[in-house]
């Protein structure tokens, strides 16, 4: 029986990314841009620079390893309050070595509602390339199977039209803060990708698109009191036939917060609907925030998982360039 699930899985895991899925993190608000552009800039500095890195299901198959990095800049060079970013992803999923890589770029536009800069609201685009390969030759079908063994030397029938597949990728997003003190702030938006739908099929299905993908998000933060933070966050989000669900919190206790120096560790516990849990802990330290994350997977593949699921990693690093204030001199005409 176990084999019998651990080869179903094989099936599912070489082909359902072949229907349509985008990629997915645990740790969702730490990859802002691929959740939503209008989070472009959302951030106290100059730059900010991301990094994440995903794998799961090492124990029924090759890992799914997925690695995204991205850099945004609110120096409000070209408009104020116009924000700009670059994210790449990488994916590599399955025993067919399915590779997907994709580059966007980003700008926001922040709008304040009142004088107070308390309620505001930002509109974002997102412009990208998506490329995507597969070895077909690292496959393997039920024709190779002789009736009493599998046997790999065996031709098959299948016709592979191609093996890769690049097209141009354009999306939207939209998001509400209200902060009205440092340590309490509420963000939600919403987002739609994939709007062109490009096509996904290697065997020449034009009918076989990249399904539109919406999400909507939310995070808060509350003070407790003097070192305890509250950080509860919804994200859901919908693409064709998949559902995704993810709520939960993490609690931060400040331990160090004087000029120049400060250090916050923090951990949560957090639920995927109808697929995991997962625990997660990190830590700010001054201009660094680090996270790890990882996930026990819950749903219908636990017998071939083995209540394995995904570790995650993530790391930011905000900039905050020295900008000398512009002291203006009056000059005095000499009088004799």
């Amino acid at each position: 029986m176990r084999k019998l699930i651990t080869a179903i899985f094989f099936s599912f895991a070489a082909w359902a990314p072949l229907m349509g899925q985008d990629i997915h993190f645990s740790q969702f608000h730490m990859n802002p841009v691929y959740l939503n552009p209008a989070l472009t800039g959302n951030f106290d500095g100059d730059w900010r620079f991301t990094g994440n890195q995903r794998s799961q299901w090492r124990s029924v198959s090759r890992p799914y390893n997925t690695i995204a990095l991205s850099a945004e800049n609110r120096e409000q060079h070209l408009l104020p309050g116009l924000f700009y970013a670059a994210n790449l992803v990488h994916d590599a999923a399955g025993d067919g070595d399915l590779r997907t890589i994709e580059f966007n770029l980003s700008a926001s536009y922040q709008r304040f509602l009142d004088k107070d800069s308390i309620h505001s609201i930002t509109p974002g685009i997102q412009f990208g390339i998506n490329h995507r390969n597969i070895d077909f030759l690292q496959l393997n079908f039920d024709e190779q199977f002789n009736g009493f063994y599998f046997d790999p030397t065996l031709p098959v029938s299948e016709s592979f039209m191609v093996s890769r597949r690049t097209g141009f990728n354009f999306s939207v997003g939209g998001m509400y803060k209200f902060q009205p003190e440092e340590r309490k702030e509420l963000v939600a938006g919403i987002a739609l990708f994939n709007i062109p739908q490009v096509g996904q099929s290697f065997f020449g299905n034009d009918g076989i698109k990249r399904d539109r993908r919406f999400v909507f998000h939310a995070r808060g933060l509350y003070d407790l009191n003097f070192e305890w933070d509250l950080q509860p966050a919804l994200f859901m989000q919908f693409q064709g036939t998949y559902r995704e669900i993810v709520f939960g919190s993490n609690v931060r206790y400040i331990f160090t917060d004087k000029k120049g120096e400060f250090m916050a560790p923090y951990a949560g516990l957090w639920f995927r609907n109808r697929d995991a849990l997962y625990l997660q802990v990190g830590a700010y330290y001054n201009s660094w925030i680090f996270g790890i994350s990882y996930d026990v997977n819950v749903s219908q593949l636990v017998p071939a998982s083995n209540v394995r699921g995904g570790l995650e990693f993530s790391v930011q690093y905000i900039l905050k360039l020295f900008k000398p204030k512009k002291i203006q001199h009056r000059i005095c005409p000499d009088y004799l």
